[in-house]
């Protein structure tokens, strides 16, 4: 099962996926380290790791598809993807839009009446930018289009309740959400926060096939991804 479109092989690609998967490999080395920084990301964010892992899993099947091109890790690329642009789209945006209005609506206080904990930058951009930049930029310059059979009500709609299945397990667990700007909340002002998410992510994945046309203009998977190893052909022979 999974969505199956030809994708294009090059250096580029292979460079691309390598660097991201890198990239994603070190945030997770460095989530997992013993330390202050784990325990209060542990404590305030359990299970909050999902994203990463998934944008972590898309690279992984890309790189694998780089090495041996099997229809398999097409299938689970061309997935994987599907959810996790949009995601991470909209992760990115919703991150750094409220970290720069105000920290403190994201980022817990080490101790009451203290400064909102800080991420590492280094760590934070590595969680919370460059998987949608990666992401973004293998879709439109190396991936097809979504496919059209895939269904992004549906797909948004699982992603969203997933999310909110782990929002409210961290605050059974923890006695409070994973963002503070949640707990002032009352459950219907929480619910509408979840619900805004499924039109947003829908919103996301015609946005990202439109601006796709818009940069590869619109032709067939298969001559898509001709034109695509063409263009690259050239470009490894002029350097």
């Amino acid at each position: 099962m999974g969505f199956t479109h030809p994708l294009a092989r090059s250096p580029l690609a292979f460079t691309l996926h390598l660097a991201a998967l890198a990239t994603l490999s070190w945030a997770f080395v460095e989530l997992w380290k013993p330390g202050p920084f784990t325990e209060l990301m542990d404590s305030a964010q359990a299970g909050g790791r999902w994203h990463l892992a998934a944008s972590w899993l898309t690279f992984l099947f890309a790189l694998l598809h780089d090495a041996v091109p099997l229809d398999f890790f097409s299938r689970c690329k061309t997935t994987l993807a599907i959810l996790t642009v949009p995601v991470e789209g909209l992760v990115a945006f919703l991150y750094w839009s409220l970290t720069l209005y105000d920290p403190s609506l994201l980022n817990p206080a080490v101790a009451p009446g203290e400064e909102p904990f800080r991420i590492p930058l280094s760590l934070d951009l590595a969680i919370h930018f460059f998987p949608a930049v990666f992401l973004w930029t293998d879709f439109l310059l190396f991936s097809p289009p979504f496919p059209k059979q895939a269904r992004p009500t549906r797909i948004a709609t699982t992603a969203t309740a997933a999310y909110c299945l782990w929002m409210e397990r961290c605050a059974k667990i923890n006695g409070a959400y994973p963002y503070p700007m949640l707990d002032p909340m009352t459950p219907a002002q929480r619910s509408v926060f979840y619900l805004a998410q499924v039109p947003i992510l829908i919103g996301l994945y015609h946005a990202a096939n439109a601006v796709h046309r818009a940069v590869r203009g619109s032709s067939s998977p298969s001559a898509e991804a001709a034109r695509v190893r063409r263009a690259e052909e050239k470009v490894g022979k002029a350097l």
